[in-house]
């Protein structure tokens, strides 16, 4: 056989068992050597040997790049969410309201879900210290604090309560009052995919004058605008739930970002349904 001719049907036989088979890098290889094998000139030989590496190094680039989490209902939110920006903050709240991009609970909650997907697969113990690394950093958790959220998460998540400080201000007579947000993390792991939730129930409302605080409550977030439209302080709880849901959108692709910048480990794929 002419060395072209091997080295081109060799070359279609090597990316048909890759892109066909749906067989790993590996294996790839392993099919590539076995066909080399069978060269018995040494132009042929030598056409081939070039052409392996070239597939090694294609494979290599393959293998580095195929670890990537993505989720397009992520995107498509975070274009939606770009499209109903409003100066006027009371109008972009009930836009956020109308758009319907988060779920509402039994607990008037609002929540965002997505399932981040990959082709591949990591051990859920390798996902979850890059999940609690990435709440650590992001929270600027302690030591303690971080050793709580891990034992108190389940085998196949994490778990995590924290607060988002300032997402609203009023101002009343001779006093100010702070809004922050309470956002409780549900991350859920399986080999190839990975079910991220955040949601926001209530508000942690600070009233001080000078130095002194005079109150510390709570207030759901259903009981404030534009969850409740007959609520006090709208424009401030409106700046609040506008802040809110930014923060719930880009904690998601904040994760995201972090994640695939920072798995170590690969696990053969697993095949599983939610």
């Amino acid at each position: 056989m002419d060395a072209h001719v091997y080295v081109g049907t060799l070359l279609v036989k090597a990316v048909w068992v890759f892109a066909d088979t749906r067989k790993n890098v590996d294996e790839v290889i392993v099919h590539v050597f076995s066909l080399f094998s069978k060269a018995t000139n040494q132009n042929t030989i030598d056409m081939t040997a070039r052409l392996i590496s070239l597939l090694m190094m294609l494979f290599i680039g393959m293998r580095a790049n195929a670890q990537v989490y993505t989720c397009e209902q992520l995107q498509s939110d975070i274009k939606a969410w770009n499209e109903i920006k409003n100066s006027n903050n009371t109008k972009w709240a009930n836009a956020i309201k109308e758009k319907g991009l988060y779920k509402t609970n039994t607990d008037g909650s609002f929540e965002y879900v997505y399932i981040l997907n990959t082709t591949d697969s990591v051990d859920i113990p390798t996902l979850r210290k890059i999940s609690f690394d990435f709440l650590s950093y992001v929270f600027n958790i302690s030591n303690a604090t971080r050793a709580d959220m891990e034992t108190n998460s389940p085998e196949d998540g994490v778990i995590y309560k924290g607060k988002v400080a300032g997402v609203g201000e009023f101002v009343g007579f001779g006093e100010y009052n702070k809004i922050n947000a309470n956002v409780h993390f549900d991350i859920r792991f399986k080999p190839n995919r990975i079910r991220f939730s955040v949601k926001v129930q209530e508000y942690q409302v600070i009233k001080t004058s000078g130095a002194a605080i005079l109150q510390n409550n709570i207030v759901y977030v259903k009981d404030c605008y534009p969850m409740n439209q007959n609520s006090d302080h709208k424009k401030s709880y409106a700046m609040a739930f506008i802040n809110s849901n930014s923060n719930c959108l880009n904690f998601p692709k904040r994760f995201l970002d972090y994640l695939n910048k920072h798995i170590k480990e690969k696990q053969p794929t697993v095949v599983e349904d939610w």
